[in-house]
């Protein structure tokens, strides 16, 4: 198994690099460093035969870093990765016998493509730890996997090129982009760590996460999402029941955006993000599904009813889980299925209210709720959502 140490102090950088090692080798053993003194102690406890290593770290910089590799006497394959392409720099580094030197902005297929000639090793397929059964695949992904998410490989070109776009064409695709439940889910995980804010408060909206990631560090993300096995989705009973989430998301999002103009102290930019990510487990599962469908193996449409029966509610448990996603965010998205008792937040007063609409229950609860939020059940219908 190849040992693989990648030392990047920005987070979607590294969180691409990363992804794009298990997408050359699945079985390798990946090490995520974000500075030089972690880094170096973390090669020697374990060592690599691989690092991945970015020139400007934070205090010590990555030729630093090289130089006490090379010292040890180490022959580690070492490829530099910079934002800077001056020749200084270039010659700097292949002094201590550099495989390769990877200028950013770089695209995946070009890191992809040079470390495949300079490791010269085998490209497992995933299909190489498949299981006999898709229950068994699905267990062991959410015992020991990480989910990923369903994105169309259109929309990662179209994100890739966003800087070439002009003002309006950029923000008519990051309005896009605003309903894309792989997108917004990742973009508030990466936004939510200590990389991007201090303090208690989380990050809650998309255009806020936006703003603090950078429009670098969403391309970076939209690519990663976009190399997880099955996260193209090509079956039709898949991309049919995707689009029922969707619509399901878009649905919960008017709901609640009727229900807020009767509600001023309502955060409804916050809300209507949740909104677009409530399905995530459904959706990993999709994507689970479609790597089972890539791997040669059978699936139906009733199968994969009977599956997102089963194990919805807990892959979402632990796609939530496995990216951080807040509890602030983790809390919105539960009050759409059950209000604990005692709850007088009126955001997840409302989140539920539009949960029960969705649903179309007339119910005590419901009945209850309104009042609770000061919403006039006499009003009902207008907050109902329309029918398709």
């Amino acid at each position: 198994m190849i040992r693989v140490m990648i030392v990047e102090d920005d987070a979607s950088t590294g969180a691409l690099l990363v992804q794009l090692v298990k997408r050359l080798w699945p079985g390798a053993s990946v090490a995520l460093e974000g500075d030089a003194l972690s880094a170096i102690e973390q090669w020697r406890t374990t060592g690599a035969d691989l690092i991945l290593l970015d020139w400007g770290l934070p205090g010590m910089n990555g030729l630093e870093v090289l130089k006490q590799i090379r010292r040890s006497g180490s022959k580690t394959i070492c490829v530099m990765i910079s934002g800077h392409a001056d020749r200084e720099v270039i010659l700097a580094a292949r002094i201590y016998q550099i495989a390769a030197f990877i200028v950013k902005p770089f695209t995946a297929k070009q890191v992809m493509a040079r470390l495949s000639e300079i490791m010269a090793l085998p490209q497992a397929s995933p299909s190489d730890a498949a299981f006999d059964s898709i229950a068994d695949d699905i267990e062991f992904h959410l015992t020991h996997g990480t989910l990923g998410l369903p994105i169309d490989p259109e929309l990662v070109d179209a994100i890739e090129g966003i800087r070439s776009l002009d003002a309006a064409a950029r923000a008519r695709l990051l309005r896009q982009c605003q309903f894309h439940p792989a997108l917004v889910f990742r973009l508030l995980t990466l936004a939510n760590t200590s990389q991007y804010i201090r303090g208690m408060d989380s990050v809650e909206t998309f255009d806020r996460a936006l703003q603090l990631v950078g429009l670098k560090g969403f391309i970076n993300l939209a690519v990663e999402m976009s190399l997880y096995p099955g996260s193209h989705l090509q079956a039709d009973f898949l991309r049919k029941k995707r689009l029922e989430l969707h619509r399901d998301a878009l649905t919960l999002a008017e709901t609640i955006t009727r229900l807020s103009a009767d509600v001023p102290t309502f955060n409804l930019n916050a809300a209507r993000t949740v909104s677009m990510i409530y399905r995530v487990g459904e959706l990993s599962l999709l994507q689970l599904m479609q790597s089972w469908l890539d791997q040669g193996h059978a699936l139906d449409e009733s199968a994969c009813t009977a599956i997102l029966t089963a194990q919805s509610a807990r892959a979402g448990n632990v796609i939530k889980t496995q990216w951080n996603l807040p509890n602030t965010i983790r809390r919105h998205i539960g009050s759409v299925y059950l209000l604990p008792s005692g709850t007088v937040r009126i955001d997840a007063i409302i989140m539920r209210i539009a949960g029960l609409l969705l649903a179309g229950e007339d119910s005590q609860e419901l009945a209850r709720l309104l009042s609770r939020a000061g919403l006039d059940e006499r009003q009902l219908e207008r907050y109902r959502p329309l029918p398709e």
